[in-house]
């Protein structure tokens, strides 16, 4: 019988900005308890949903049926970033002055200060306001029928979480995954099960940051369109260089006349004087496609890859998907990147189109490649690391990963030291 299971455990602070975690991690496990599963799958959501998605309730009946596994979604750090998973809408300083900036340069007077905006209703109210000024605006003809006014807001994720991006989230996936080795209500091979992370897009890429982390726990990925560098635009702090061309999305979905760019809530900043410095370090810790961090990792080589790309992916380009693959082959992983290069692919049921994604649906990507890992697996077994701790120089920093009490722990310090 299919069975599901939900968690919280407590999982990781954010070393890195020095904050206390308030949240606990919140992750699904579908087993069938009739069988003995030879593998934990981790399937990782991208942006706009989480571990509640009821697809993953029919992707876990079919899959259960098909195969001896079990499978575990994370609702990782700031996965509710979303409205689709429970964000809000709200404005801060910097959403403040551009709002109050761009107003005076359109000519219009706001009922009161923007300082006074201190709660969605007020900040709805002043949309609202403005969206009726500029429809009357253009009919006195001070407009013109095509014009609309750029504004930003902020997402406030739920749980009061923020982006930190990529490094608490991934750690999230390594300690739910060493917290089901050690508790899962079935047999896990004395903690040996292996570990196989699955993911799509955004989901791709915690995916291989998770193995960068913690390459002696992940013995297989599978991957379709996932980034191999850090979309710094995503962290948040875009706004404070260019709210338009940096901004994480954009709608005209909420005021006809008012397209509202929108960027997730984060203490990180481009304010080089500030203690929450994006600094190059924090950039190259979290991209995949680091050629010295990739030769450390190295040392671990019993992690299988696989990923689907497509050279129209305006998202993350195949050129540097081929050029992670072609790391993994000198450095000698086990890896098979498919390319998707040319409409003549496109079958109309696993590869849709050249897009992003490529419409390819999970539980076929699932079937066709997951049967494949299982066996490689069985074939090249990871073995077992005494010293499960890797460090990543990083400019100025290093970043060292260890597993202790099963847990991943991260400690930053001063490469200068």
């Amino acid at each position: 019988m299919l069975i599901n299971k939900i968690y919280e455990i407590d999982s990781c602070d954010d070393v890195e900005l020095n904050i206390k975690r308030e949240s606990k991690l919140e992750f699904k496990l579908w087993y069938d308890d009739e069988k003995n599963p030879e593998a934990l799958v981790f399937f990782i959501q991208g942006l706009g949903a989480d571990c509640h998605d009821k697809m993953l309730d029919f992707i876990a009946k079919d899959l259960m049926q098909k195969f001896s596994i079990a499978l575990v979604s994370v609702n990782y750090h700031c996965i509710g970033n979303r409205p689709d998973t429970g964000s809000t809408f709200y404005m801060d300083e910097i959403d403040k002055l551009i709002l109050d900036a761009t107003t005076q340069a359109a000519g219009i007077k706001l009922p009161y200060s923007v300082d006074k905006i201190q709660n969605y209703d007020q900040m709805s109210e002043i949309f609202h306001f403005i969206n009726q000024a500029l429809i009357e605006g253009k009919k006195e003809g001070k407009f013109r029928l095509d014009y609309y006014l750029n504004l930003h807001v902020s997402l406030q994720p739920t749980k009061n979480e923020y982006q930190n991006f990529g490094i608490m989230q991934a750690q999230d996936l390594i300690n739910a995954a060493l917290f089901l080795k050690k508790n899962a209500p079935f047999d896990t091979m004395g903690g040996g099960i292996p570990v196989i992370m699955i993911g799509t897009s955004r989901g791709g890429y915690l995916a291989y940051l998770a193995a960068k982390i913690a390459p002696w726990l992940i013995d297989g990925v599978i991957d379709n369109s996932g980034s191999t560098k850090l979309l710094w635009r995503l962290v948040g702090f875009g706004k404070e260089i260019d709210f338009m061309q940096y901004s994480e999305l954009a709608t005209f979905d909420f005021f006809q006349h008012i397209k509202v760019f929108c960027s997730n809530k984060t203490f990180w900043t481009s304010n080089s004087s500030s203690p929450y410095f994006f600094s190059p370090a924090r950039r190259m810790i979290r991209n995949v496609l680091e050629p010295s961090h990739l030769q450390v990792c190295a040392k671990f080589l019993n992690t299988h890859y696989v990923s689907y790309h497509s050279i129209k992916d305006k998202n993350d380009l195949l050129e540097d998907k081929i050029a992670l693959y072609d790391y993994f082959k000198r450095l000698g992983f086990d890896e098979k990147l498919n390319s998707i290069t040319n409409e003549s692919q496109i079958d109309g049921k696993f590869i849709k189109s050249l897009d992003h994604g490529m419409g390819i649906p999970v539980k076929l990507m699932i079937k066709k490649e997951l049967p494949i890992m299982l066996e490689k697996i069985k074939k090249h077994p990871k073995k077992e690391y005494k010293d499960k701790s890797i460090s990543y120089p990083c400019e100025d920093l290093l970043y060292k990963f260890t597993q202790k009490e099963d847990k991943i722990l991260l400690e930053v310090e001063n490469a200068n030291q």
